[in-house]
């Protein structure tokens, strides 16, 4: 099971958030691909698998915390991949790629605290072009 945003897919038309269920029977040799679409995009909610499939559980998790996606009826829905401060669901395509918040560890203050993103520039010229000795004989010399 995987949950999917089509926010940004090409040329869709259809509901925003959806979960996919690839199921197996290895006595007929029968694959079937599930897919079920949440109603509300602001509040995606679908029905929970876990009654029928135990394993499932970890699966429509993982769709919340990552997605946003509540499964109805699962008995444990809690973050498992991210921190329980974490702020969104970082693969929603919405999500801004640096996030909101960072985590770091304050020696002054022996303690984590949290502080919104700071995003420092780097250097992205590759170094055949930054440094004009690179790659030629004796250039350390």
């Amino acid at each position: 099971m995987s949950g999917i945003d089509y926010l940004e897919h090409t040329n869709w038309q259809g509901k925003r958030f959806a979960a996919v269920i690839q199921l197996i029977s290895f006595t007929h040799n029968w694959r079937v691909r599930v897919r079920v679409f949440a109603e509300d995009e602001t509040f995606p909610v679908l029905p929970s698998v876990t009654s029928i499939w135990n394993g499932a559980n970890w699966y429509e998790r993982e769709a919340f915390d990552l997605y946003g996606i509540h499964f109805d009826g699962h008995n444990d829905l809690r973050r498992m991949l991210t921190d329980y401060g974490f702020i969104g669901h970082p693969f929603r395509k919405d999500f801004p790629i640096s996030g909101y918040v960072e985590m770091r560890y304050d020696a002054g203050q022996k303690r984590v605290i949290y502080q919104p993103v700071t995003i420092e520039p780097r250097e992205v010229t590759p170094r055949i072009v930054r440094e004009s000795q690179y790659g030629k004989a004796n250039s350390r010399g």
